[in-house]
This record gives C-alpha cells, structure tokens and sequence, in this order.
C-alpha cells in the first residue's frame, strides 16, 4: 500500500499500486524480485497494532524500509517481539491499556540504494518510554543495528536511551532527544536473572554498570517482571505468543 496523498493517486482499491512512475515513494515493484535479500521491514511492527485495521494500516510503503531480510527476520524481528512483551508487563495504565511512547528511525545510507531511487539504510534504531505506574517511575530503553546480512542466531542487546542518543549525535552532529526529558537517559529498571527482585542498573560508562542504591534489591521490592536486559534473547516462538510472520517479504 502506497499513501495517496503523496503521489494524488485516486480511485485506487486499497491503496495499492504497482506503478513505476510514482517518484516520491516507493512501490511494489521496486521490492519485488529484488535478488539483493531485501525486506519491506516495517517501522512501526505490524504485531504492534492492536486489531485487524490497525495492522493493514501497518502495511503502507512510508511505514517501510528496505532491510537485509536475514536482520529483519532475525535479530530485529526477536528484538521487536521481546519490547512488546516489555510494553504490555511495564507500560499499562490505571485502565489496563498500555500507554508508552514509542519511536523507530532508519539511518540513511550515503548512497546505497534499491533500484537507483529507493534509499537503504545503514542503521535501523528503535526506543520505547513509559510511566510503570507499579514502580511510580519512568522507565525507558532503546536498541539498534546494522542493517546488513547477519548469522542465525544473532540479538540485539537492550541499551539505555542515553547511549542511542549519543550514537544518533555522532552520526547527525546535532542535538538528538528522542524523548522528553522525564524518560531516563542512563538508567535501565532490570529483572534479574531468577525473575524475583527489580534493580535500577545505571550504565557509568558504555560497557560499565552499577546497580544503584535503594533499587529494592533484597528486600522484596519491586517483584514485577521487567525487561529483559541479559541480551540472552531466544528465538521467537508460538510458546512466546509472540506474533513475528506480519512483514511482507
């Protein structure tokens, strides 16, 4: 599907279009048979949405980027399968709804592009912020990768908002907040490995963490499950109730 707006396109049954000619996005044909391994990868995951209309809604080529399938089906797909069951365990409201910001960026390429038009990125990145009404705190926590061929088996390991923040400075040289400044920059709300005890985990320095004092470590606080920070992600499976087969490949 195509966004109409954007090439005034009418009288077109769902959106859909295989028409060479459009030149300010792309179409089908530019994915089709591509034999360069490439996805239309979602940005926004088609699991993400929460009924039928919401997930075909997913399915528009602005909400799509060329992605190196064995990345898209792999290491980002488990990636966007373990942050939504992050969202639905930490980001509910009074009501029961989850309610979280969300955001996924593509980095552009210099000039590497499917069908001489249609840009490939480099690096694909994506955070999420909430209020845990449970812990009365914001948490929030992002991930990224090279948008490349990659072996089976491959994650993404979870990194603090502050450490995606300063790749996205290096590579654009400008002032980069994802969130609001209520979001944490350097602090991750951990479960730990036996699934009983929450700890505040503050990254010191890339590489480097502490857990900090007053965590509720030890002393029964915090018993909700958290997000998975181990970087230990299995495959997605039917066990998970994870819903990882919406992209179009």
């Amino acid at each position: 599907m195509i966004e109409p707006q954007l090439e005034n396109i009418k009288d077109q049954s769902d959106m859909k279009v295989d028409n060479k000619a459009v030149k300010h996005q792309a179409v089908d044909t530019d994915y089709k048979n591509n034999n360069l391994g490439l996805d239309r990868g979602h940005l926004f995951p088609c699991s993400y949405a929460p009924d039928d209309a919401a997930k075909r809604s997913t399915f528009t080529l602005t909400n799509a980027v060329p992605q190196a399938s064995s990345f898209n089906q792999g290491s980002w797909s488990t990636m966007e399968c373990r942050v939504r069951e992050d969202l639905e365990l930490n980001c509910k409201d009074n009501n029961n709804r989850i309610e979280a910001y969300v955001l996924t960026g593509a980095v552009p390429s210099k000039n590497n592009k499917l069908n001489n038009r249609v840009n490939i990125p480099d690096l694909m990145w994506t955070a999420y912020c909430c209020y845990n009404s449970n812990l009365g705190q914001w948490v929030a926590q992002a991930h990224w990768g090279e948008n490349q061929k990659e072996s089976k088996g491959k994650t993404l390991k979870p990194e603090t908002l502050g450490a995606l923040e300063k790749v996205l400075n290096k590579i654009y040289n400008v002032g980069v907040e994802v969130f609001h400044n209520k979001c944490p920059r350097n602090v991750n709300v951990l479960e730990d490995e036996r699934g009983r005890n929450l700890e505040a985990v503050e990254e010191v320095e890339p590489g480097k963490k502490r857990v900090r004092e007053g965590s509720g470590e030890g002393n029964g606080e915090g018993n909700i499950k958290m997000a998975r920070a181990s970087g230990e992600l299995k495959d997605c499976d039917d066990e998970d109730g994870c819903d990882c087969d919406c992209d179009e490949k």
